[in-house]
């Protein structure tokens, strides 16, 4: 569906169109862009002596709650009708900067679905009149009669599956935040295959915004590690406690051991907190370090496991 620039007396001077295969990432994690693809058509009016001259586009970009998060670059246009000229099918580029930061509040408000995005429009175009012949100008010309500022509105909707899949990977976003950590032996301790799974869908689902489902899969990762025992609390009651499974303390040592338990259980509780929170309890910051941390700590108790770890 078109949306329309009109002049004075409600003249329909241009008409743009946008969808979602318009649409992609560009850049580098350190500087995205969103790139968009505008079909539009211009003409001039049917009144002789009268013709346009558009120069360029530009826009602001919003999610549909309407707050404005970014603005293109101007976009040169350089076109030139006659009178009464029609120019239809031209493709029109935008260019719109963006940082993390912003990627992240769009893929924020998307809340796991498709991605809702607003453009406002602006066509900027001189307005020229036909100078006639006269003594002092032997041949007609053209004259500015208005610089003309035009305005339009496009809602556009991309799929969950294009904005995760074709138009974040393009911008980079995320990709600042990987480290490189030890790879996860799974071929020489197929115990930990649940682990290593539950590892895998936390890194998918924080990469689609599922932020809370992420730290949900980071905590399932490690229980596999664990074990409950009975013993006393600092006031003699008996009590269950979680701990790191006594297999391991054989040949980790008891400092290695003590230090190995007392992460994973700070990494576990923190997680632990998707069972009794809201689902907008984990930002893509907290999603992102307790999978960092979830991810090297496992990769160390691998790493240095005893020789027939029961887990």
């Amino acid at each position: 569906m078109s949306e329309y620039f009109t002049a004075s007396g409600g003249y329909i001077v241009a008409e743009v169109k946008a969808d979602a295969n318009g649409i992609n990432g560009s850049g580098r994690a350190e500087m995205p862009v969103l790139l968009v693809m505008l079909q539009m058509l211009f003409r001039s009016p049917k009144q002789l002596g009268v013709t346009y001259d558009f120069r360029e586009l530009r826009c602001r970009l919003s999610p549909f709650d309407g707050t404005y998060i970014a603005t293109s670059l101007p976009a040169p246009l350089n076109i030139h009708l006659g009178p009464a000229q029609e120019l239809a099918n031209q493709l029109v580029y935008l260019e719109i900067p963006l940082d993390q930061n912003r990627l992240a509040v769009i893929n924020r408000l998307r809340k796991g679905g498709d991605v809702k995005l607003r453009l406002d429009l602006e066509l900027f175009a001189d307005e020229l009149v036909e100078i006639p012949k006269s003594q002092n100008a032997p041949s007609a010309g053209w004259g500015l009669r208005e610089h003309r500022h035009m305005q339009a509105r496009v809602q556009v909707e991309i799929p969950r599956s294009k904005w995760v899949e074709q138009v974040l990977p393009g911008t980079g976003f995320g990709t600042i935040h990987i480290l490189e950590l030890p790879v996860i032996p799974i071929e020489s301790c197929a115990e930990i295959q649940t682990a290593f799974n539950e590892l895998q869908q936390a890194y998918k689902l924080e990469s689609q915004g599922f932020y809370n489902e992420a730290v949900a899969a980071c905590r399932k990762a490690l229980e596999p590690f664990f074990e409950r025992i009975t013993k006393p609390d600092d006031k003699g009651v008996m009590r269950k406690f979680l701990v790191l499974k006594s297999s391991w303390q054989t040949r980790l040592g008891q400092a290695t051991y003590d230090w190995l338990n007392a992460s994973l259980i700070a990494v576990k509780q923190g997680a632990d907190k998707t069972h009794h929170l809201s689902s907008s309890s984990f930002g893509q910051m907290e999603a992102q370090m307790l999978l960092t941390v979830a991810t090297s700590l496992i990769a160390y108790a691998i790493k240095t496991r005893p020789e027939s770890p029961q887990i």
